[in-house]
């Protein structure tokens, strides 16, 4: 950072000992945008379990194909591992031409067992990348921060094995995990392993798509109600496939000591699961720019506003975020559901009351919802009610596209959620085309935004040529005339 033109981009990735992704496999940085002059755009890959070998982190820097810098530009570019105090652990530079859409990197960087996860606090991993432009005047973007948190479920659980002496090789004992509409999630087996009778084997079937990646650690509960480690094991799921793992001690080792492991013939069982459902939230947080000689165009100054303002951008404290969504995600401590067409959501009325002046009025007054314990929102999608309940929990917002911020801009009318509303009519705003200019019209007008409404008619007569001709356009003229005229006719009214 001490040399001049230097961008600098720091990724934190939360929970990182989570991440699913197997050998050979990346987790992708947010896209970021650096000016060199003109707009180039780039992603870090991180590969947490190798190319070669599992046991290096490897990563890859890639410029994006969907930019307005020049075909070749040459990099210097230093990727750092930071330690807890921000010294770093790790470093490499590299010097490499990119052209668009392409990829560099190392094949091999680091061990992360011996070098990095040790330095790891709260399973935060930090990378810096510095990168310069050689031979050119670049323009300073001096820093850019992002985040991506890996969202974890925790899920505790005992499991009384009755009568384990007389298990026998081809005998299975199950154990369901089920959610709150009594749906089996997962199911683990227990028996004698085939090729070993002696030792004990667990299968476990999951049947949650969202989970991806697991760490269990087993316990047995000995007579003296002491935890004695069972063994830790880690795998991938496949929703209705199967994993195996074996107990750490055997049934004879267990029958040996049968007083202390299995009074009364019971082998009692604790099990802490942790298992990693995809990401929570990835965005850029913020970024600090100097220009140099070289001013941006107006239209790639603009372009880097939009960019900013439609990134999940956060001021939570990464804590606050992270507890907030372990909340949403603990349907346990839910005294209240949403109820779509086809699917229920549990959620905890506080939060919504606080998010929601009509959540509020509609909990602590005596409405039927607060009687029947369920809201009737039967008029959203379930996708909709997922994106709505993810912001109200922990404000963020994943990447939209024009028909998720149409959606989300109705449900947060609706229940008086001013700042999704902007964020969703900022989104419209900016995802106009020829093909749904008549929809946001429509959607603007209606929920009165006047805004949203006003630039989507100037939009519409900028490009009336083709809108005008387009059986959208007929379509929408055909059944809000009065809109239609009002628009056909604005331009007038304003000379």
């Amino acid at each position: 950072m001490s040399r001049n033109n230097c961008a600098s981009f720091t990724w934190a990735i939360h929970n990182f000992s989570y991440c699913w992704q197997k050998n050979d496999e990346a987790i992708v940085s947010p896209m970021f945008s650096i000016y060199m002059p003109e707009e180039t755009k780039w992603k870090l890959q991180l590969f947490p379990r190798g190319v070669a070998s599992e046991e290096d982190i490897v990563f890859h820097l890639l410029r994006d194909n969907d930019c307005k810098g020049t075909e070749k530009i040459k990099l210097e570019y230093t990727v750092d591992f930071l330690a807890i105090d921000g010294s770093s652990l790790v470093d490499i530079t590299k010097a490499n031409e990119f052209q668009r859409n392409m990829r560099r990197g190392s094949s091999r960087y680091i061990t992360k067992t011996k070098t990095v996860t040790r330095h790891l606090q709260q399973d935060i991993l930090t990378i810096r990348l510095n990168m310069i432009r050689l031979n050119e005047k670049v323009v300073k973007m001096r820093q850019i921060f992002a985040r991506t948190i890996i969202a974890i479920e925790k899920r505790f659980f005992q499991w009384p094995v009755e009568s384990f002496s007389d298990l026998e090789p081809n005998q299975v004992q199950t154990f369901l995990i089920k959610s709150e509409s009594k749906e089996v999630i997962m199911q683990i087996n227990l028996s004698l392993a085939s090729d070993n009778e002696e030792s004990i084997c667990f299968s476990i079937y999951s049947f949650d798509r969202r989970l991806k990646f697991s760490t269990m650690k087993t316990f047995i509960i000995d007579s003296q109600k002491q935890e004695v480690d069972s063994g830790q094991y880690q795998y991938w799921f496949n929703c209705g496939n199967c994993a195996k793992f074996h107990l750490k001690l055997s049934k004879k080792e267990l029958l040996e000591n049968k007083s202390l492991y299995l009074p009364n013939n019971l082998l009692n069982l604790n099990f802490e699961l942790t298992v990693s459902t995809g990401i929570a939230f990835e965005g850029i947080e913020r970024g600090s720019c100097e220009y140099d000689l070289h001013p941006f165009p107006n239209d790639t100054t603009e372009n880097w506003q939009k960019c900013i303002s439609h990134k999940n951008i956060s001021n939570c404290p990464c804590a606050l975020i992270t507890d907030l969504t372990s909340l949403h995600n603990d349907q346990s401590t839910c005294d209240m559901k949403l109820q779509t067409k086809s699917n229920t959501f549990p959620v905890h009325t506080l939060i919504l009351s606080a998010r929601s002046p009509v959540f509020k009025a509609m909990f602590s007054k005596d409405m039927k919802e607060k009687f029947n314990g369920c809201v009737d929102v039967s008029d959203l999608e379930d996708e909709t009610v997922r994106r709505f309940l993810l912001y109200l929990y922990s404000d963020q917002l994943e990447d939209l596209r024009w028909s998720d911020a149409f959606q989300l801009f109705i449900a947060a009318d609706k229940y008086a959620i001013i700042s999704l509303r902007d964020i969703c009519s900022t989104v419209l705003k900016n995802k106009l085309t020829l093909e749904n200019a008549c929809e946001i019209l429509v959607l603007s007008d209606l929920h009165q935004d006047e805004d949203l409404k006003e630039i989507t008619q100037k939009f519409i007569l900028k490009n009336a040529r083709v809108i005008f001709k387009s059986e959208e356009w007929q379509i929408f003229a055909d059944e809000n005339s009065k809109l239609a005229l009002e628009t056909m006719l604005r331009n007038w009214n304003e000379e």
